[in-house]
Formats: structure tokens, C-alpha cells, sequence
């Protein structure tokens, strides 16, 4: 297989942290003491995927924390090579701001609300709208980050600053140099896509700055679009002894209070000697009040280390509910931080008095004991994330499918969310992908909910919510269509799909008359497949395929093309193979596909096998199906080997909120969910030694390899002691009753 990869000088940069972990060991037995026990935590790089595509943050946060506080050192469009929407890349060498809110790994820009910058240059140029202002030159040999954690030194202030975070509040220390005054630039301003309004009021008798800043935007980086407040509280452990405000280019010293659309402000502590000033800080999406409560609550009679011990407690508990056992060090972190990016988001959007704000702007209150959660990305993570977080954390995935719930009871137009950011919907990305993504958390383990309830609300967004789904009712697909958004064919498969899912939320609650009716429906991928030439292609509402065709031509389809999205029926796939002419066709056809491995560029033009995109998961699969099952194994050995990689550039593409490593994640582990709201793997082969999964319920799984995976095909798969014929495995039992499955695989 060829792969276009590109060169890469930054291989092996982030080997220190494995380098690290190995050497503090070594000096703490040095001195006769027993060697230090390793953490999930040691074994997670906050920048792999910060280089190019990737578009990670190395922010301190909590799992799913509201706050994620960190470094920006990017604003520039999409086209810059140095670019991330997200708000970091590695290649930059100066930092401009440190803000609250971030979104790990998407394709969109937005967020970096709140910013501040340390300085002790004399506050006079104005940083409204100027990220450059205050910025400082920094090397990634004084730079550090861990999950809940993040240091940096500013060379150019010679600052050192240091962030930990709970779920909702964080905690900044600046330490300024000896000799020099020391300043903090409030910049609302210089969030990702701007503002439309804002306020600060700067308390110098309480050492408190307290405001709040309304965003928006998304793909398109308007403020006006989808727009979102957030309000925040800070408080300093030194006297604030000055201050002023900017309304556009205008300073005025001493002033307390600012309001606008383009404004800014510091404040002033003199000379701190060796004292570092601390920042606590927290958010509220309701108001400055819940902001004050937030930050009172969860920081009170806490010190810095004892936030970051907490969060780091609270990592390693999550992150431990795999435990690995292998001689590859590397592999061990790729699979680790490939995890902690997959309990990033969603975010929790409820205070601690468990209000929120809803789709409709209203505030209401989640019951106490649950979470509301925001920022969902459901055309992505539908695919891998949702089964991950269903089988790790079902309580949270729980909440996640009651919060998507309220938002179509609270004022979400599009009924269950498409991509919800914030309290916003953007309708961005085409399918209706919460339906399948519901299915899939269920599936694995998500069952505290009201199955009912939420099966009702799906069908009636599968009935009625679906963008031209009268049409995809009426004709059985969508009709191709001049606008410049056409994604007629791709739009038929994601409804197929879902439906899918929701034929089996429908059976798990008895209601067999909807089962049979959306089973039925999720064949309807089918009626826009080519038998003659064995491809998805567009229909016309007369049923007519539109000629010429291309299978390179992204027409019709949302980011690929016929030839990409042709191998992505994951609930049909031996359909597939038979429409294809058998498996010795099918696999012919794949063999060409995959001969070309893309991980660079946007390749929606390229007919051949890009990994780093959703519609090309499930590829490898089809060769299972098409009963080559051996180049299934090899096909995703290579791509976990050689793709992702311990590397600030060790991603194939966007990882969108965990999509693309949760894909990884499930190569790694040897068990891959394919068919929508099914609990069933298909088994390739652990590329680890040995792996635990310990689930909520005290059910584990374990498995063992006997040989080296890279050696050749599976030669054997033993389920609890019997020897599978066949390379899947279905979990209920364990989701539904507590009890251990033991998969040994034999090479």
C-alpha cells in the first residue's frame, strides 16, 4: 500500500514525556526508594495533533469541563499553513493570549472567549482587535501541559504562567519577573470570531474583575451568527493598584467600568517581588452571579495544588477504566491521549446550582445529581466517539442523550441537535446524526434514560425534522438538486443509517411496528446505488442517474466523493459486497481503493482511501464482510502503526472532538463498532499485550494477545473459552448484567 505521507521533523519532539516519566523514576530509586507507580495521566501528550490538521489544545481542563483554559497563538483563516481552529499550532513561536473556552479537534473556528495576557510592558496600546498587542515569543522547551495542567514561560516578559482547572473555574498563576510592574490585559474582544457587546467592571476594593462577553460564529465568523454569552468572575490574591479601559484605540487611566463592542481593559499590581499574582476565574453561560457561585464553590479553601491533584485525580479515574499492558511506549500514549480527547466534549453547560440556558435563551434547571451538555458534533462522533463514551461513562452518556432531548423540548429548530454549539444550533454537516448517535450510546450502555420518551422524540425528528426528508419519505432518497449545497446522495446514507439506529431503539422498547417500518427504511442507501456500475450516485426526482459521472466529484456529497462514501454502508455491508458483484469483485475494487493511502491535503477530489475523514472508518471493515477478514487486520495495523503517531503531527485529520482517535482507539483495542444501535464488535486483533476494560457496572472485558499482531492474520479468536467462527462479538450480556468476556487472539 502506498501512503502519501509527508515529512515529518517533528517526529519525535514529544518522546520526552514517555522520556520523562522514565527518568524521574530512575532518580527516585537513585536514592533507594521504590520505583514510582506510572499513571494513565503520564501517558497522555496534550500536543500530539497541535501540527497541521489536528487542530487539538494543549488547555487545562476537567473531563468534559465547561472551562478549558489555554494558550492562543492562532486567529488566521482556514488557508494559513500555520493555522487551527482551535487556537493553537505548534508551529507558532508566540503566544498572544491565554483564554477560557475552547473546542478540541473541530473544523470550524470559534470560542476563545474571556482572553487575558500578562505583561509588564506599560499598558497604552489597545488591544481591541489586535492580537498582537501584548504577545510574547515562547519556546516549546519551557512549555508543559498534562491533563488538568498547562505551564509556559513568556520570553518576552520573561513570565512564567501556570493553569489548572476544575470543571467550571481556573486558576492562573502569573509569575512576573523581580524589578519589573507587573499588568493583565482583558481582551473580549480577540475571541475567535469577535463580538458583538461586552462588559467589564473592574472592583479595585476586591481585588475582583467581573464581565461577560457575547459571541458567536462558526464556519462563517460572524459574532452575530449563533451567539452565546458568557460571563466570568475573577479574583486576585494581590491589590489591583491600577486600572483603565479601552474603547477602541482609546485609553483612559483609572477607569473602572467599560461597555461595547470594542473594548478592553487592565489592571495594574505594581512590583510583586517573588510573589506570583493568581488568578481565580470562573464561567457562567446564565449570569456573573452563577459566575461568583461557581467560583466560590468549587475553589474555596483550595490552593493550586490542590486543584491540580483533584483533576488530575479525576483524570486518571476515567482514563484508567482501560488499562494497558505493552512494551510500546509510544503506543501506549498515541492510545492514551487518543482517550483523554475523547472525554473533552461534550461540555457541561450547567452551574452549580444546575441552571442553564437554554436553546430558547431561557434558564431552566437539570435535576440535581445530572449534567447538561453542549457542543455536540454529531456527524462526527456518532461514528466512534458515541459507542466509547456509551461503554466508558454511560451515566454521562445518559445525560448527554437527556440534554439532547431538552434541547429539542427548549428551542432547538432542528428538534434533536445536528451540531449544537453552545446553546445554539448551527445545522452545519448534512444527515440528522443525533438519531444514530442516541442509538449508539444506548447500545453500548447508556440505558438510564426514559426509553420511551426518547425514542418518541427521535421518530419524530426522523418524520419531521429531517432537511428534505419529505422527499427522502416520498421518493425513498433524496433528489439531486442545483443548489450549491448539494449533498443528495450523502444525505440519503446518513438518513439511512439513522434510521438504522432508530429501527433498533424501537425494538429495544417493543414497538415492533416502528422497528419493521424504519428497518425497512434504512435500505433507502440502496436507492441511490448504481448496480450497473456499482457506485452512489445522484438521482433525479424522476429517478433518472445524473450523467456524466465522476466517482472523484464531491457533487452530492458532503466532504468526499462516490468513491469514498461507496464503501461507507456500515449496517449493510454484506448487501454491499453482493451489489458489488460478490466478495472477489468487492475485494478487487477495495485493493485498488486502498492502494493509496491519503493523510494529507482535503482530498474530497481523490479517489482513494483518506482514513483522516468520517466517511472512510468503516473501510476497512468491508473487507471482513467480503470474507478477507486478513486485510482488514493489516489494513488497520498499518494505519494505527504508521498514521497516528506520538507527534505534534500525528493525526490524518481533523480529530473533531474525538472521532478520529476514538477510531484509532478501537483499531488499537481490536473491537470495532459498526452496525448503528447494535452492542456488537467486529474482533481484528489487540494490538497491545494485554487490555482491560472495566465498565461502570463492574462488568470487565480482557484481552490477551498470544503472538505479535504484526507478525500475520489472527489465526484463532477464544471468547470465554470457546473459539469464535466468526470475527464478531456481541456485549449485552455484560451491558445488561454484570460479568467478564475474556478474548484471547492467537497469531
Amino acid at each position: 500500500m502506498q501512503a502519501m505521507n509527508k515529512k515529518d521533523p517533528y517526529q519525535t519532539i514529544h518522546k520526552k514525556i514517555v522520556n520523562k516519566l522514565i527518568i524521574v523514576s530512575i532518580l527516585f530509586c537513585a536514592h533507594g526508594c521504590q520505583q514510582k507507580q506510572s499513571q494513565p495521566t503520564d501517558y497522555v501528550n496534550l500536543f500530539i495533533g497541535t501540527l497541521d490538521v489536528g487542530n487539538t489544545v494543549p488547555a487545562a481542563t476537567a473531563p468534559f469541563g465547561m472551562i478549558s483554559c489555554g494558550p492562543d497563538n492562532v486567529f488566521d483563516e482556514v488557508e494559513d499553513e500555520y493555522t487551527s481552529r482551535a487556537g493553537y499550532n505548534y508551529k507558532k513561536d508566540s503566544i498572544r493570549q491565554f483564554s477560557m473556552t475552547h473546542v478540541s479537534g473541530w473544523g470550524c473556528h470559534g470560542a476563545l472567549d474571556i482572553p487575558v495576557m500578562p505583561t509588564t510592558k506599560t499598558p497604552g496600546h489597545s488591544p481591541v482587535y489586535n492580537h498582537r498587542a501584548y504577545a510574547s515569543k515562547f519556546s516549546h522547551d519551557n512549555e508543559t501541559a498534562e491533563p488538568g495542567f498547562y505551564q509556559v514561560f513568556l520570553d518576552d516578559t520573561q513570565t512564567n504562567v501556570q493553569i489548572t482547572a476544575t470543571e467550571r473555574s481556573a486558576i492562573l498563576l502569573f509569575d512576573y519577573p523581580v524589578g519589573e510592574d507587573a499588568h493583565l490585559i482583558f481582551a473580549p474582544t480577540n475571541a475567535a470570531n469577535g463580538i458583538t457587546g461586552a462588559e467589564i467592571t473592574i472592583d479595585t476594593e476586591n481585588n475582583q474583575v467581573t464581565g461577560w462577553a457575547t459571541s458567536g460564529g462558526f464556519c462563517w465568523r460572524d459574532p452575530s451568527d449563533y451567539d452565546y454569552t458568557v460571563h466570568f468572575a475573577a479574583r486576585f490574591d494581590q491589590p489591583i493598584t491600577g486600572k483603565g479601559t479601552w474603547n477602541n484605540a482609546t485609553l483612559i487611566n483609572g477607569e473602572s467600568y467599560v461597555y461595547g463592542d470594542s473594548i478592553g481593559a487592565y489592571i495594574s499590581f505594581g512590583n510583586t517581588g517573588q510573589k506570583a499574582v493568581e488568578m481565580r476565574i470562573a464561567i457562567s453561560f446564565v449570569s456573573i452571579e452563577n459566575a461568583e457561585e461557581n467560583l466560590e464553590h468549587e475553589l474555596n479553601g483550595k490552593s493550586f495544588e490542590d486543584v491540580r491533584k483533584e483533576t488530575s485525580r479525576k483524570w486518571n479515574e476515567l482514563l484508567g477504566k482501560v488499562e494497558l499492558e505493552t512494551d510500546d511506549s509510544d503506543q501506549k500514549v498515541v492510545f492514551y491521549s487518543g482517550l483523554y480527547n475523547n472525554l473533552l466534549h461534550p461540555n457541561i453547560f450547567d452551574d452549580v446550582n444546575g441552571q442553564y440556558r437554554g436553546f430558547n435563551d431561557s434558564v431552566y434547571v437539570i435535576p440535581e445529581g445530572h449534567h447538561k451538555y453542549v457542543n455536540f458534533s454529531t456527524w462526527d462522533t456518532y461514528r466512534t466517539t458515541a459507542y466509547l463514551q456509551g461503554l466508558l461513562v454511560p451515566d454521562r452518556a445518559a445525560d448527554m442523550i437527556e440534554s439532547l432531548y431538552l434541547d429539542a423540548n427548549q428551542g432547538n429548530p432542528a428538534g434533536l441537535t445536528i451540531w449544537g454549539y453552545f446553546n445554539n444550533e448551527t445545522w452545519v454537516m448534512n444527515g440528522h446524526s443525533s438519531v444514530p448517535l442516541i442509538a449508539n450510546m444506548y447500545a453500548m450502555g447508556a440505558r438510564d434514560i426514559d426509553l420511551t420518551r426518547i425514542k418518541e422524540e427521535m421518530i419524530r425528528t426522523a418524520d419531521n425534522n429531517y432537511r428534505n426528508g419529505d422527499q427522502y419519505i416520498r421518493f425513498g432518497y433524496v433528489p439531486d438538486r442545483p443548489a450549491p449545497w448539494n449533498y443528495s446522495v450523502s444525505q440519503t446514507l446518513e438518513y439511512s443509517i439513522g434510521d438504522y439506529g432508530l429501527a433498533q431503539m424501537c425494538l429495544a422498547d417493543g414497538d415492533m411496528g416502528n422497528y419493521e417500518r424504519f428497518l425497512a427504511r434504512s435500505r433507502s442507501v440502496f436507492n441511490v446505488f448504481n448496480d450497473d456500475i456499482g457506485y452512489l450516485q445522484r438521482r433525479d426526482s424522476l429517478g433518472n442517474w445524473m450523467f456524466p459521472f465522476d466517482r472523484a466529484e464531491e457533487n452530492g456529497f458532503n466532504e468526499g466523493n462516490s468513491a469514498q462514501y461507496t464503501w461507507n454502508i456500515p449496517h449493510m455491508m454484506d448487501e454491499l459486497v453482493k451489489r458489488m458483484g460478490g466478495p472477489e469483485k468487492a475485494i478487487q475494487r477495495l485493493d485498488e481503493f486502498t492502494s493509496v493511502i491519503i493523510t494529507e491535503g482535503w482530498p474530497v477530489d481523490q479517489p482513494h482511501y483518506w482514513p483522516g475523514n468520517q466517511p472512510g472508518f468503516v473501510v476497512p471493515f468491508v473487507y471482513t464482510y467480503a470474507g478477507a477478514h486478513e486485510k482488514t487486520q493489516e489494513l488497520i495495523r498499518h494505519v494505527s502503526s504508521s498514521i497516528f503517531t506520538n507527534a505534534p503531527d500525528g493525526m490524518p485529520g481533523d480529530d473533531d472532538l474525538g472521532a478520529t482517535t476514538a477510531m484509532n482507539l478501537f483499531f488499537n483495542l481490536g473491537m470495532y463498532p459498526l452496525k448503528p444501535g447494535v452492542p456488537e464488535f467486529c474482533l481484528t486483533g489487540s494490538l497491545f499485550d494485554k487490555v482491560r476494560i472495566n465498565l461502570d457496572n463492574g462488568s470487565q472485558i480482557i484481552i490477551t494477545s498470544n503472538g505479535d499482531p504484526y507478525s500475520g492474520p489472527i489465526q484463532k479468536i477464544i471468547v470465554n473459552a470457546k473459539t469464535l467462527k466468526e470475527p464478531f462479538l456481541n456485549i449485552e450480556d455484560i451491558i445488561s448484567n454484570r460479568g467478564k468476556i475474556t478474548i484471547e487472539y492467537k497469531y
